[in-house]
């Protein structure tokens, strides 16, 4: 028997108290977390859905990130053989001598090159010439190399480093009022690298509100330069409404949102935002959700410090055989995030990321809160991250390992249940957008890739979920296949239609999920395919689209068509 048909049985036994079939309710629901029933319940399919979206949501805010490359690819690698020239010298030991050269000790891998060969004036040159090349690659384009007098017949050559270090960092305009302290990894007084620069450029770009650039002036001595910031500030502040029908028939179809951010809100580069959500749906009293969510971030250098909280609630009316009952539902979560660039070149850069975030979820029959489904979870999160540019094609890659502990006083695991808090999970992603060309237009095309992998049995919150606009596009979310392992790939091909970045798109997708829990599922594949057209009008943006099916399995519900949309206008 389903669980809507135990509450029907339990309702005409009950039917002559509200009180006892809200109390009958409670202890179906609670025997059917406990016995396992195969339907995910309300709560965890709005959890399902919300991280899909909060995926989603953070993978266009990494799209969105403005990069800062100053320097191109670095050429090939050249011949290290030297020119055979008159008078020459054999050399055996090439010296690097001068202030600050302990910072350069990698440098000594590109002398012992040129070992055992004759040096002669050409020669010299030509490995003062590499030498500078290889500082200029890493990024110190200030930083030179000096040929003093010497006798080559000792069999030595000694270079001499003049490191170019910073005298000033400060804005072009005295009048400016910003702070490069927060954003930059150098100080004053420290040798000159681009990377360097080129992080501090994006810690300051990140702030919507603000954009930036810089110029190398000379210093008062040799080898010292001054790095002058030109910044351009607009509104510090912005309202952002948002309407579109990503929710269910369950807990209302239309969802608004309203966002206030807030720039620099202590001068630090810092972002602040929160917004409110709430379905706009007419049958209120029936089923309903609203949320609110704050995030700030601040960055320090090559670290990025993020907080986030969250808060939802929803509720909906299950009816039984001749009582109507409310099943809500409410959760909480708060998130700290740690991220480091570790490494950074002319096209590339590299970061780990360290997150815990705790979470505590509640569901009720008619007010009466249903214990057994409580939780309260602490997650930990390692991650690799890495950003490489090929000409124009742009990959995003993520590793991911996330961890369950007992940090926050989270709860233990129940013995009755073989689901586990402290699970062991890994994700990976992938992404490109490369240019492409049909015919005489320049369009685009993006590929998406997520899994998920795990051996422990999992809660149905924390199950990877295909079948909406978020994962595989195409269905109408209202049915999801989900388990405890999986993987889809998004395919997107975009053309423009205008000037204005306004284009029209079609994506063809396709996912699939593995796991203990696919025994109760009508199948494991899904496929699907959606057109649509998404771009700016004034301070408003658009995106609608229409999907259908592929490949689904029999008897899986699902809209044969399914209309979609999303509405933003800025303030």
């Amino acid at each position: 028997m389903n669980k809507q048909g135990c509450c029907d049985a339990i309702t005409r036994i009950l039917k002559s108290n509200k009180a006892r079939m809200a109390l009958a309710a409670i202890i179906l629901f609670s025997v059917t977390a406990i016995c396992q029933a195969k339907e995910i319940d309300p709560a965890d399919k709005e959890e399902l859905k919300r991280r899909s979206q909060a995926e989603a949501w953070e993978r266009q805010r990494k799209g969105q990130e403005k990069d800062v490359f100053l320097q191109q690819q670095s050429p090939a690698e050249k011949t290290t053989v030297l020119p055979p020239e008159e008078p020459s010298f054999l050399i055996n030991d090439l010296v690097l001598e001068g202030d600050k050269v302990d910072h350069f000790s990698w440098a000594k891998n590109i002398l012992n090159q040129y070992h055992g060969q004759r040096v002669g004036k050409q020669g010299i040159n030509l490995i003062v010439k590499r030498l500078t090349e290889a500082f200029i690659d890493k990024g110190y384009v200030t930083t030179r190399i000096g040929i003093p007098e010497q006798d080559l017949s000792t069999g030595t050559l000694k270079l001499t480093l003049i490191p170019g270090t910073i005298r000033h960092i400060r804005f072009a305009d005295p009048a400016m009022r910003g702070n490069w302290q927060t954003a930059f990894p150098t100080r004053p007084g420290d040798l000159l690298n681009l990377r360097n620069i080129e992080q501090g450029l994006e810690q300051m770009k990140r702030v919507p509100s603000q954009d930036v650039d810089f110029k190398i002036a000379p210093g008062g001595k040799p080898g010292e330069s001054d790095i002058l910031i030109t910044l351009k500030q607009a509104k510090p502040w912005k309202l952002l409404f948002a309407l579109d029908n990503s929710g269910s028939r369950e807990t209302g179809k239309l969802q608004s949102s309203v966002t206030a951010a807030v720039d620099n809100l202590f001068g630090i580069n810092d972002l602040f935002n929160v917004s409110f959500n709430k379905d706009v749906d007419r049958e209120d009293q029936f089923h309903g959700t609203r949320g609110s969510s704050l995030y700030y971030s601040f960055p320090y250098g090559y670290w990025t410090f993020t907080l986030a909280a969250n808060s939802y609630n929803y509720h909906q009316n299950i009816q039984g055989y001749n009582q109507t009952f409310t099943s809500s539902g409410k959760s909480d979560s708060q998130e700290l995030r740690i991220q480091r660039l570790i490494r950074r070149d002319q096209t590339s850069k590299t970061s780990l990321e360290f997150r815990v975030s705790r979470k505590e979820t509640r569901s009720y029959i008619d007010d009466t809160e249903i214990e057994v489904q409580r939780k309260k979870v602490t997650v930990a999160q390692a991650a690799l991250l890495h950003r490489l540019y090929r000409g124009q094609t742009v990959i995003d890659a993520e590793l991911a390992y996330k961890w369950g502990t007992p940090w926050f006083h989270a709860q233990t695991d129940l013995e009755y249940f073989p689901e586990t808090t402290r699970y062991k999970i890994w994700t990976a992603d992938i992404n490109l957008t490369t240019p492409v060309k049909i015919g005489n237009r320049e369009g685009r095309y993006s590929l998406e890739l997520r899994g998920q992998t795990t051996r422990d049995t999992l809660f149905p919150s924390e199950f990877f979920s295909i079948g909406n606009r978020y994962t595989v596009r195409g269905f109408d979310g209202e049915q999801t296949l989900t388990a405890e392992q999986g993987w889809y790939l998004r395919n997107e091909l975009g053309m423009p239609l205008n000037q204005k970045g306004d284009e029209v798109y079609l994506g063809l997708d396709y996912g699939r999920v593995y796991g203990p829990y696919t025994q109760y599922l009508a199948g494991t594949e899904l496929a699907g395919m959606t057109l649509g057209f998404r771009g700016q009008v004034k301070n408003g943006s658009y995106d609608v689209f229409a999907g259908r099916p592929v490949k689904k399995p029999a008897g899986y519900k699902t809209e044969n068509l399914t209309f979609g949309f999303n509405l933003t206008y800025l303030l």
